[in-house]
């Protein structure tokens, strides 16, 4: 017997997103296809996603005015001119709407938010923590903000777009993200943009109540569609994570998932909110800092740069065994892989600031984030075995069994033939199954930004020619009554389709990762009472 699945229908994101996943083979001959699949999927270690968008609303932020604010020692006069021995008119909030402020980013056409409901009110952190070390280097916070361009930011005025932030840790538990902290873990390249820090591990830490900690219960979740959110300026800098999954008393990490590397190359390509900035330090930085004596000191400004983010799905970050974390650390480059992350103070103190500690933190990343789920009614999906290939003597496909509303719809509109399950003949190795995924919506209205993602089944192949060389998808376009029959090239070469091979990370959409490649289809709006159809091919190993 050869089945397919009894699709069940849900809208688990906004856009709408509708996906199918597939169980192992039971048997040789006996594929099972599960009804719902998670819509992000990550492997351990490394499955995070790159931000192809974000969402971002304004504020009016609070105006300060320090005139007479010196100029940082050293400051650079290459981008400040005249700085040296110097003193600026500064000002923060100087744009009505000066505050951005992030509410969502997007990734692979899924919207993620803040999770509020765990973490309130914002997503954010109970507490984050700078971990210092290193002898001779400076204790000193190093914040960037946007500026007014239109000024031209002349070395006697700096007029800074968003409202100030007095410490490196109330400027990052917020939302506003035209702000940050520039070159966080150098610690080894002075010069003119002297951004030496000791920084040597940064705490993210999520601890629920009061000792001992609850940490966020991974058992109440989901690990696929929940995760943490890191941004950079730029979005050109490697850096490593790591869950934190123990800590003590006084909530310092004592125990750590996978430290897991994230290359240069992975932030996402939104290209979006690029901003100006300019770089501010407070040296000889003391705790708490005292607003009425804490000045911050222009160094050096910053050319335009666009706003880059990471998303890290609770499963990319600890197996599943773990049942509670309490946030999670980052570290810079130079850390290796078999080092006590524990132990920050034994971490390198000659990381430079370009290959390995040049991370430039943008405000509003360190937040728990959220799948938006967003139920269209009316929209189905189902699912078919409409030839087999091989065999002499074959079922009859041309029936279309069921009388579901969308089964109806299909059948009136001349789609959705085929069977559920196919008990004879028997399939076996050398066979070529055709799968057939209808798309049916019976309500007045749309449902919009669809993708489908089907993977592959275990023990079956993903055969690339099945209706023409480099041609292994086929469909009808969204319509009523049903239009014609075209054919998707498997490469990502802008037409709907693509097929991803065994080994390839998937897309968001396809939910946890079977390891045997998926068909992916953008398929864009689906109307009032439209059908269409997905086709494509395995081989029975």
């Amino acid at each position: 017997m050869f089945a397919p699945f009894q699709p069940k229908t849900t809208s688990p994101v906004k856009p709408a997103i509708y996906i199918l996943g597939l169980a192992s083979l039971v048997v040789l001959i006996v594929v099972t296809v599960l009804s719902q699949a998670l819509p992000v999927q990550a492997q351990i270690p490394g499955g995070f996603f790159g931000v192809d968008g974000f969402i971002t609303s304004t504020s009016t932020p609070t105006t300060l005015n320090f005139p007479g604010t010196p100029y940082a020692t050293p400051c650079d006069p290459g981008t400040f001119a005249g700085c040296v021995g110097s003193t600026t008119n500064q000002t923060y909030g100087a744009a009505a709407d000066g505050n951005l402020v992030l509410d969502g980013v997007v990734v692979g056409g899924v919207t993620f938010e803040p999770a509020r409901d765990l973490l309130p009110p914002q997503g954010l952190a109970d507490r984050l923590v700078f971990r210092r070390a290193g002898a001779g280097l400076p204790n000193r916070a190093l914040l960037f903000f946007q500026y007014e361009t239109a000024l031209g930011a002349p070395t006697n005025v700096l007029e800074l777009t968003p409202e100030r932030a007095l410490s490196l840790e109330e400027a990052m538990l917020s939302r506003i993200i035209n702000r940050g902290i520039d070159n966080v873990f150098n610690n080894a390249t002075p010069g003119a943009q002297e951004t030496r820090n000791n920084i040597q591990r940064v705490d993210y830490l999520v601890l629920g109540s009061a000792p001992p900690f609850n940490g966020l219960d991974l058992t109440a979740i989901d690990r696929a569609t929940t995760g943490f959110l890191v941004l950079e300026r730029g979005g050109n800098d490697p850096f490593q994570i790591a869950a934190i999954t123990a800590v003590d008393a006084a909530g310092d990490p004592t125990a750590y998932g996978p430290l897991i590397t994230v290359p240069a190359g992975a932030w996402g390509t939104s290209g979006a909110t690029p901003i100006v900035s300019a770089v501010l330090r407070l040296d000889d930085l003391t705790t708490p800092i005292n607003p009425a004596t804490a000045v911050f000191n222009p160094s050096h400004l910053v050319p335009a740069q666009s706003i880059q983010g990471i998303v890290f799905p609770i499963n990319s970050l600890v197996p599943d065994t773990v049942d509670v974390i309490f946030g999670y650390s980052l570290f810079a480059g130079d850390v290796t892989a078999g080092a006590n992350l524990v132990d920050f103070a034994s971490f390198p103190i000659t990381t430079n600031g370009t290959t390995q500690g040049g991370l430039d933190l943008v405000a509003g990343g360190f937040g728990l984030v959220q799948q938006v789920a967003q139920p269209v009614a009316d929209f189905a999906l189902v699912k078919r075995i409409t030839n087999l290939i091989g065999p002499a003597t074959l079922p009859d496909f041309t029936q279309v069994l069921g009388t579901t509303p969308a089964e109806n719809q299909l059948r009136t509109t001349g789609l959705g033939q085929g069977l559920i399950t196919v008990t004879d003949p028997t399939v076996d190795s050398g066979n070529v199954v055709e799968y057939t995924i209808y798309l049916s919506n019976v309500a007045a209205g749309d449902a919009t930004g669809v993708i489908i993602c089907d993977q592959i089944p275990a023990v079956t192949t993903f055969v690339p020619d099945s209706f023409g060389t480099g041609q292994g998808i086929q469909a009808i376009a969204s319509s009523n009554p049903p239009g014609p029959v075209v054919n998707y090239t498997n490469a990502d070469d802008g037409d709907p389709g693509t097929f991803f091979p065994p080994g390839t990370p998937l897309p968001p959409v396809c939910g946890s990762d079977q390891g045997n490649g998926a068909v992916v289809v953008n398929v864009g709006t689906v109307g009032g009472d439209q059908v269409g159809l997905i086709r494509f091919r395995t081989g029975v190993n």
